[in-house]
């Protein structure tokens, strides 16, 4: 039996043309509205990296009719919030409030999506802001071995760029290349509008309906350069940085299949066996029953046509040796035994619990609505998930397991006080 609290969702095509996607969520105090535009960070032209992320930053700056402070004021003298992110596919903005606010939030969100100005001395400053950021993750070595790990797992390709840029790349980005982007690709055929909480979807439909009223460009949906998965390799790829530090920041990559295959089900329940929580066998085994380092895990970055099953932990660099040969092991157990239906359902169960938790939050509803849409075209309900979830048997999880975890699959990413390359990846086997 549903829940009466169970959200109530719409998808709905404005006059203008915008898809708007809506879930009712009578309950709730708040209400969460966002815009998420098809283009990231492997859309930016190679000598304009960062450009997205860029653009994500310049657009809070200040439009035709606010400027920067009185966008934060409008929003937070109401208890709302703003906040954006750029990612390597899609860049969201979105805005989080008292519900009864609701149409002053959707006034403010399309104002900045429509009519920021992007400032030539707005831009310079934030320029020197984002070069900040940049040197603020370089100085952190859990965030520098995930920059170092998807370099050298995409070599040569866009996906391997920083989001951020480089310092070099962001002296190339001026105010024309901010509008151009901006005017490319945040336009209808490249936008889904989202909004989760306590408001109606006709009420919604009728806010924002009113705000676009002349509907926004049509603009384009942006190709990406696909990648390719290396074949015919036999050791993985390793790279490191050597830093005199306490720990060794360790990353380890598995190329996976894209988002649009069947086995995307069994790829999420195979994290969670692996590392994604507390009772995975990677936290029992290095951390609970040898003590070998204090956090490790694993997650899943699925893109359109590629992903990467990716394991991290920070170990002291006596106990690397010991931790990578425990960290093999436990993939090779992967590989050669499949794992029992008990275990599958323990990891099932916590992922549907995970994700029923979520749903609660109208962020999250808003987040899967917008995403569903952009990457698959429809909305896929919840339930729909749960049932794609529950059918996966552990055969499938262990051809997976047989068919990544492989040393030619891998890419290795150390830094530290670390040995060379050529003796790290004689570490890395599965014999």
């Amino acid at each position: 039996m549903s829940s009466p609290f169970a959200p109530r969702h719409h998808i709905l095509r404005l006059p203008t043309g915008e898809t708007l996607c809506v879930a009712e969520m009578p309950a709730m105090e708040s209400v969460s509205l966002g815009v998420w535009a098809g283009v990231g960070g492997r859309h930016d032209p190679a000598d304009f990296g960062g450009l997205a992320h860029f653009v994500e930053h310049m657009i809070f700056k200040g439009t035709q009719k606010r400027s920067a402070r009185r966008l934060n004021t409008d929003v937070e003298s109401v208890g709302g919030s703003m906040d954006a992110y750029t990612s390597e596919d899609h860049t969201a903005f979105f805005v989080r409030g008292p519900a009864e606010h609701f149409a002053r939030f959707a006034d403010v969100l399309f104002d900045i999506y429509r009519h920021s100005v992007f400032h030539g001395d707005d831009v310079k400053s934030e320029r020197e802001v984002i070069t900040e950021e940049i040197a603020m993750y370089k100085e952190q070595p859990q965030q520098q071995v995930e920059d170092l790990l998807w370099k050298t797992a995409w070599p040569q390709h866009p996906l391997g760029r920083p989001i951020a840029g480089t310092v070099e790349s962001l002296k190339r980005i001026n105010a024309t290349a901010l509008r151009d982007h901006a005017a490319r690709w945040f336009g209808r055929k490249n936008t889904i509008i989202a909004v989760a909480g306590r408001v109606e979807a006709t009420e919604a439909a009728a806010v924002i309906g009113r705000l676009l009223a002349r509907g926004l460009p049509a603009g384009e949906k942006p190709r990406a350069k696909p990648f390719r998965a290396p074949r015919g390799r036999s050791l993985p790829r390793v790279a490191i940085e050597k830093r005199e530090i306490d720990q060794v920041q360790l990353a380890l990559a598995m190329h996976i299949h894209g988002r649009g295959t069947a086995h995307t089900p069994a790829m999420r329940l195979l994290n969670v066996l692996l590392g994604e929580n507390t009772s995975s066998r990677l936290w029992a085994s290095l951390r609970e029953d040898h003590g070998l380092c204090y956090d490790v895990g694993s997650d899943i970055t699925v893109l359109h046509e590629t992903g990467l099953l990716h394991v991290f932990a920070g170990v002291d660099p006596d106990k690397l040796p010991r931790a990578l040969k425990v960290l093999m092991r436990e993939l090779r157990r992967m590989v050669e035994k499949a794992v029992t239906p008990r275990a599958l359902r323990a990891a099932c169960e916590y992922a549907i619990g995970s994700s029923r938790m979520a749903m609660e939050a109208p962020s999250s509803q808003m987040t899967g609505m917008a995403e569903c849409l952009l990457f698959y075209g429809r909305f896929i309900p919840v339930e729909e998930m749960h049932q794609r979830l529950r059918a996966v048997t552990p055969a499938e999880i262990h051809a997976l397991a047989r068919q990544y975890f492989q040393p030619g699959n891998m890419t290795a990413a150390f830094v530290g006080p670390v040995p060379d390359e050529k003796t790290l990846a004689g570490m890395i086997r599965l014999g």
